[in-house]
């Protein structure tokens, strides 16, 4: 039986499992670039000009931020319930996406090439958002005024706040995952946002991540704790405690591009863990990073080509 004659659910599992089997093989191939930037280069890194002029002032803040491939496309989620998308190459807002009623809590490109890339918001206001890139926006020379997004699908799954989304790994990904506090999760179709299998663990999440083969998502919970999800099998396979008490929820996840290690982030604390063992490898407290200064951790990434050292963890 072909895929496509499969029950979305089916079609999913069966399609990620080839994925996964795709990706997995891949990394075992790939060698650092050559012009792969060096430890002693990012030391003399500087930073560049700041972007002080995207959002309401009326209800200032970024809660969210997704950068396209080429690194040219931002792509932000605001306090002020809108989402934005500002291109550093002619410094300007390509487009400013309205609907949501309470804040964005996470924004991801999806499906598509610069412009004309699709998008998928998440709110406070307990929905998702599909939205499509209008045709201008495949014109080299557009005018930006006639650029912009406009809403595919507005998805009301959720009973609750949703706080994460999270594309399914691969270059030309179907699908992607949503999770809200209450601790309901779904995997839908980007194209359209339809549901094509969900559940529930038994805490409340505060983000989410896919595993680099597909196969698992990694949960955060607000009371600290990261959890590793077999989607098919619907049960978690491991639970990592951050030692917060409690009192700190898991605000970022990453897992490493070999898959072999996780990130964990709370306000005060970035850890590594080797998922193979189920222990810390690494981790930080925000006078390791600035001995001068204070701050809360917001998030921290994996080097791609590096496969399992941190690439760069941010400080608010």
């Amino acid at each position: 039986m072909e895929v496509d004659d499969l029950d979305p659910a089916d079609a999913y599992f069966a399609r990620a499992a080839e994925t996964a089997k795709t990706l997995s093989a891949g990394r075992v191939k790939r060698e650092p670039p050559a012009d792969l930037a060096s430890p002693d280069a990012w030391r003399g890194a500087s930073e560049v000009p700041a972007i002080t002029s995207l959002h309401m002032t009326t209800k200032p803040g970024i809660n969210t931020l997704d950068i396209d491939a080429a690194g040219t496309l931002l792509l932000t989620g605001g306090m002020d319930n809108h989402a934005q998308v500002y291109s550093r190459t002619t410094d300007h807002v390509l487009g400013t996406l309205k609907g949501h009623t309470k804040r964005i809590t996470a924004a991801l490109f999806s499906s598509g090439i610069g412009a004309v890339k699709g998008i998928v918001t998440a709110s406070a206001d307990k929905s998702v958002r599909v939205w499509t890139a209008k045709p201008a926006n495949a014109e080299a020379d557009g005018d930006v005024r006639s650029m912009g997004w406009t809403k595919k699908a507005i998805i009301k799954h959720h009973k609750a706040e949703v706080v994460g989304l999270a594309m399914h790994p691969g270059s030309s990904s179907q699908y992607f995952a949503s999770a809200a506090v209450d601790g309901a999760w779904a995997v839908h179709l980007a194209e359209s946002g339809a549901v094509v299998v969900s559940g529930s663990i038994d805490a409340n999440i505060s983000c989410i991540a896919y595993h680099p083969d597909g196969a698992f998502l990694g949960l955060g919970t607000t009371d600290g704790f990261a959890k590793i999800f077999d989607l098919k099998q619907q049960q978690v396979l491991a639970t990592l405690d951050t030692e917060s008490n409690g009192n700190n929820p898991i605000t970022a996840l990453q897992f490493s591009e070999n898959g072999y290690y996780l990130a964990t982030v709370t306000s005060d604390n970035v850890a590594i863990w080797d998922l193979r063992k189920q222990k810390k490898s690494h981790q930080w407290g925000p006078t390791d990073l600035t001995p001068d200064a204070g701050g809360a951790f917001v998030d921290a990434r994996f080097d791609r080509q590096r496969m399992g050292l941190p690439r760069g963890i941010a400080l608010r």
